[in-house]
């Protein structure tokens, strides 16, 4: 929320030069650049917040902006990146939260028209939409917020025809949630089932296929190709997965839809400066914690570590150096409990070895762990459960946390059968083809991981602070050097 805040003064600062008076521009207002870049807020909201137990808007989902200026510090652009999106809050959700805005604002804005063509109903209808059982938030119009998200993507020159092909997306995936999938010790599933025919007709791909290949595996053993029958749990995960990753790749997207307008080539011999803004979600501590808090307070983890090299060892160092009368502040320094998730056979190394087995199971990777560190070495952030074995808990720098370990294995993998991926390829959709393509670029540029990132934003970083609703931001300032964009598609 406060990097919203931090957005909309850039926007709207005075002049320095004339006090009282808003920079020139067209008009005396905002220029369109700088309406654009505030129009990507209630977009990355609407396709990346969430209702949770604890904030009705929470962001799920990182994002790092860089906010770029002239010469003369006029705005002149802005470039987003994202991180660790919450996939999982797709198929799943807790008891009162709700899955991403868009799903509810589009159930509840979609013209007669519209819900004719994609088959919509009601959100109680979708199992996608229907888990946390409180699907009204108070004070909010979703129908009223789906209108200020068709405003905003036309705002940043998401063409009416790539919009009605993103509803289309996301009805599919709506249909995708309500696939029933029958059969005892084999999954069954007939491409005449009715959701599973609706979303088939939406995405543009082969019914008798899809449902082929959510409810067989396939291995290759040398030249010999051997299927198996997946159990309707296994068939689940495997069009929950898919469902998955349709999401993430539209919101990848969407992202570089809005930077190829926000950052378009002619503008980087100009960039002087830019001022970025990191906002990912705070430290999180449930009654049920999950992979997905895992890696977001894992996140944390690395961000207080940069915090009190940069803002204690660092400033205190210099404090010394110009012999300043200083009172030493004492603080934790969490770099064991980084080692712990991190190192060499860390957490996240036996998760991947464990990911990797095919017998691989949560239990038996909390088995590994209580055997590697439950012991004196990291005794002080490793605890082992009393009692039963799906448990462990990470004494982080804010609060211990337990974890519970069912879902660590298949979501860590999330993968998308090889199968699936071809089915979805030969796809007749060419928004859907397009999705696809854009996102496994972005993918490839961002294998690096977030954390990396992270680190040095801190690096050059001028001021890091907590807002109010629990948020994580950073606020940087650098010089700009060119850099190549990436160009979207339909997006004029």
């Amino acid at each position: 929320m406060s990097a919203k805040h931090i957005m909309r003064y850039f926007a709207t600062v005075e002049d320095p030069d004339r006090p009282d008076k808003k920079r020139d521009t067209k008009g005396g207002g905002m220029s369109k650049t700088e309406e654009e870049i505030l129009a990507t807020n209630p977009i990355m909201e609407a396709f990346g917040n969430a209702k949770t137990t604890r904030n009705d808007n929470s962001s799920r989902f990182g994002k790092y902006i860089e906010i770029m200026f002239d010469k003369q510090t006029n705005i002149i652009g802005a470039k987003i990146r994202i991180y660790l999106l919450e996939r999982s809050r797709l198929v799943y959700q807790p008891a009162s939260e709700r899955n991403y805005h868009i799903f509810y604002q589009l159930c509840a804005g979609a013209t007669p028209e519209e819900r004719e063509e994609l088959g919509l109903g009601t959100v109680e209808e979708y199992n996608y939409l229907n888990q946390g059982g409180d699907p009204i938030i108070p004070n909010v119009d979703d129908a009223a917020e789906f209108t200020l998200t068709r405003q905003a993507l036309t705002s940043v020159s998401v063409s009416e025809k790539a919009q009605v092909q993103i509803w289309k997306l996301l009805a599919a995936l709506l249909h995708l949630g309500n696939i029933n999938i029958g059969g005892t010790a084999a999954a069954t599933l007939a491409a005449s089932e009715p959701s599973l025919a609706k979303a088939a007709e939406l995405l543009g791909v082969d019914a008798a296929q899809f449902a082929k290949w959510t409810t067989k595996k396939q291995r290759i053993t040398g030249s010999d190709k051997i299927q198996s029958d997946l159990t309707p749990k296994q068939a689940i995960v495997v069009k929950d997965s898919v469902a998955k990753y349709i999401y993430s790749s539209l919101f990848d997207w969407l992202v570089v839809t809005i930077n190829a307008r926000l950052a378009p080539t002619e503008i980087l011999d100009k960039i002087k400066n830019f001022i970025g803004v990191l906002d990912i979600y705070g430290f999180e501590h449930f009654k049920r914690n999950s992979f997905e808090q895992f890696c977001i307070n894992y996140a944390n983890e690395k961000l207080q570590q940069s915090f009190n090299q940069h803002v204690f060892k660092l400033e205190q160092e210099e404090y010394v150096r110009e012999e300043i009368d200083w009172t030493f502040i004492d603080f934790s320094d969490n770099q064991p409990c980084i080692d712990l998730i991190e190192g060499k056979l860390g957490i996240l190394s036996l998760l991947d070895e464990e990911s990797r087995l095919l017998g691989g199971s949560d239990s038996s990777l909390v088995i590994k762990l209580d055997q590697n560190f439950a012991n004196d070495k990291f005794g002080k952030f490793y605890k082992k459960a009393r009692f039963g074995k799906s448990t462990f808990t990470v004494c982080h720098y804010a609060v211990d946390v337990a974890y519970d370990s069912e879902g660590f294995i298949e979501k860590n993998r999330d993968t998308v059968p090889d199968e699936h991926l071809e089915v979805l390829g030969a796809s007749t959709n060419d928004f859907l083809t397009a999705v696809i393509k854009t996102s496994a670029k972005v993918r490839d540029k961002v294998s690096w991981l977030f954390l990396k990132n992270v680190t040095l934003l801190t690096v050059i970083g001028t001021g890091l602070f907590r807002a109010s609703c629990g948020c994580l931001d950073t606020c940087t300032l650098g010089s700009w050097s060119s850099r190549s964009t990436c160009s979207g598609w339909w997006s004029t």
